[in-house]
């Protein structure tokens, strides 16, 4: 009988048997699978057969949003991703969702969604990175105390970088700016800064951006940062009172 159950934190490792933690299209669901805080998040394991793993999500607490805890689903097929949906979350609660772009239409009629975003993600070739000098980058400490670049031009024109999430093999980073810091290129600068203080720990640098942000796409491939053909939609997800109330769910 299929089931999901829920992963003590101790035996978290168990995951490895399904991630490859030197892939780039794993690494994100490698990081909170095994290496984000145990006191904030819960894997949920599928079952099909009721003893062999097969799949997981991890739904976590992060910065990214204090009220919406981010899910990420680990699994090759759409009815591997129902079950864990209808069995994990609370019926009517938003939670944030980063979801394979084949994989978009597995949740119709389970919850109700609001797409945000499709991304595209992108990995730093370290042999094309050139560094970019800007006396106007300040480094400060984000949270979690990683790395984060700013420039803030005395009120007009701001921007900063910093650190989605970062694991022992890999590091996924983000830009963010008013439009007057892109306008002043400031954007790069800071990108820059961080990834030249990241090439130090010698891990892989990712960087996701929207299908829409041509700006930060021409940022990324100044920098050396190349295309992985993984796309990935980003949106708010509410799980169904209906289906909540016929899912199975067999939560250890």
């Amino acid at each position: 009988m299929t089931s999901v159950q829920l992963i003590p934190s101790e035996e978290r490792q168990k995951l490895r048997n399904l991630v490859d933690v030197h892939s780039t299209s794993d690494a994100m669901a490698a990081y909170y699978g095994l290496e984000h805080p145990n006191e904030r998040v819960s894997i949920y394991g599928y079952y099909p057969n009721g003893q062999i793993l097969s799949g997981f999500m991890a739904v976590a607490s992060t910065g990214l949003d204090l009220f919406r805890p981010l899910v990420i689903p680990f699994t090759a097929t759409d009815e591997a991703i129902r079950t864990l949906i209808a069995a994990a979350l609370d019926p009517g609660r938003p939670y944030l969702i980063y979801l394979p772009i084949e994989q978009r239409d597995s949740l119709i009629d389970l919850a109700d969604i609001e797409p945000i975003e499709v991304t595209n993600l992108l990995r730093l070739d370290t042999k094309r990175f050139q560094p970019v000098i800007n006396v106007l980058v300040q480094k400060r400490e984000g949270p979690g105390c990683s790395p984060r670049f700013e420039i803030q031009s005395r009120g007009e024109g701001h921007a900063a970088s910093g650190i989605n999430w970062r694991s022992s093999q890999s590091a996924e980073i983000y830009v963010e700016s008013d439009s007057s810091g892109y306008r002043r290129g400031f954007t790069k600068s800071v990108l820059a800064a961080l990834i030249q203080d990241l090439l130090k720990e010698r891990i892989r640098i990712m960087f996701r951006v929207a299908d829409n942000d041509y700006s930060a796409f021409e940022d990324a491939f100044d920098l050396g940062f190349s295309p992985t053909n993984v796309r990935t939609l980003f949106a708010q997800i509410r799980l169904n009172r209906e289906a909540a109330s016929v899912k199975v769910k067999e939560v250890e």
